[in-house]
């Protein structure tokens, strides 16, 4: 196996920092970028070895966001949404799924999503209002999805349905972004992540055959919480303590850079260094909490859970606070696009409004080293 990081550091200094501002400013999606990871192998970072893939873990994950986060917000998440899809088809792949999505997405050739969000439910996903019904031997999707990273870019979708009968739960099913009764409308309007592409996805009596099932029927809600969650959450948090590593060097080069008329720099202020110290301790605290939390899921350890969740507060909250803290650093050269400060405030705004939210998952937590139940 390459070294996962060091091949990733690579694309992100080359490839990925050099178009972050032009991606933002066109609100485009970061194609160089993701060809770039493809070309690399590392939109198989999640695919088995036996498929063609790395064989990566969420550790793994988490690491390559972060550093991906820093270089770029919007190429962090297309590819962490990309990798969520990846995980729940690999979970469960039965050979014709491996051949047909696994096996090129290790040579960079597919690119996936989920398709979770819905209007009427909000930040609960594992809700959906969709239903999968059976038509001679084949799924029917009607509804909408909301917030579809990647949109129209994407080669196929996880969509999280009802099953056909509703004792059975939910279902996931793999549905090829070209299929007959599939559409994308919408433009992304975010404050931040601009180039993420994040859209409405329309189905219209799209016919998804049952070869596109992930595991059985009703498999969805344990592929949401054991696959789906940890996998994105350990993604997301990773791409918040980058956001977060991005400002606080950004900031921490303006101080030392900028010159008044007597030869000082900003950094020999002491409010600046106090600020300098507060950054520096929020980011590290960050990323070594997700790391921690990200090792604990690979091992199973009994408390990963728990870490897990409280990984993505942690990293969510630090990445406003350093932003904020970089901004002030930074002045009114921040507040402006001739330094990225204002982008990283921008993108990480988005980590606690991301479902599960802050609220949700502290309210999750709390209950959990509480003993008290979650529903």
């Amino acid at each position: 196996m390459p070294d996962i990081l060091e091949l990733t550091k690579r694309i992100a200094n080359e490839t990925v920092a050099p178009l972050a501002a032009e991606i933002d400013r066109e609100r485009r999606f970061p194609r160089e970028g993701i060809e770039a990871l493809g070309r690399a192998g590392l939109l198989g970072l999640l695919v088995p070895e036996q498929a063609g893939g790395l064989g990566g873990t969420v550790a793994d994950l988490a690491a390559v966001t972060e550093v991906l986060a820093e270089a770029c917000g919007s190429t962090a998440m297309c590819f962490l949404m990309h990798c969520c899809a990846t995980a729940v088809v690999s979970a469960k792949a039965t050979p014709e799924q491996q051949e047909r999505y696994l096996r090129p997405i290790a040579r960079g050739e597919k690119l996936g999503t989920l398709a979770f969000s819905e209007t009427g439910t909000g930040a609960h996903f594992y809700s959906p209002e969709i239903s999968a019904v059976h038509d001679n031997g084949e799924f029917v999707l009607n509804g909408r999805k909301s917030f579809v990273t990647n949109g129209d870019k994407a080669d196929f979708l996880i969509v999280v349905t009802n099953a056909s009968s509703p004792e059975l739960g939910l279902d996931m099913l793999i549905v090829d972004a070209g299929s007959p009764g599939a559409r994308f409308d919408g433009v992304w309007e975010g404050i931040g992540l601009s180039g993420n592409n994040s859209i409405s996805l329309r189905l219209d009596n799209v016919r998804v055959p049952q070869t596109a099932l992930v595991g059985a029927e009703g498999d969805g809600m344990g592929l949401i919480f054991q696959v789906v969650a940890p996998t994105f959450i350990l993604g997301v948090s990773g791409v918040n303590a980058g956001l977060a590593r991005g400002a606080y060097r950004q900031a921490l080069g303006h101080a030392q850079a900028r010159k008044y008329a007597d030869g000082r720099s900003l950094a020999e202020i002491q409010a600046i260094q106090f600020y300098l110290s507060d950054m520096f301790g929020a980011v590290e605290s960050a990323s070594l909490f997700v790391r921690n939390a990200a090792a604990k899921a690979v091992r199973g350890d009994e408390d990963a859970v728990l870490h897990v969740m409280q990984s993505k507060v942690i990293a969510s909250e630090q990445a406003i606070r350093v932003t904020n803290l970089a901004m002030q650093v930074c002045g009114g050269q921040g507040y402006t696009r001739s330094l990225p400060v204002e982008r990283y405030l921008r993108d990480a705004r988005a980590g606690a409004v991301m479902a599960p939210t802050t609220e949700v998952l502290k309210e999750w937590v709390g209950k959990s080293v509480a003993g008290v139940p979650l529903f």
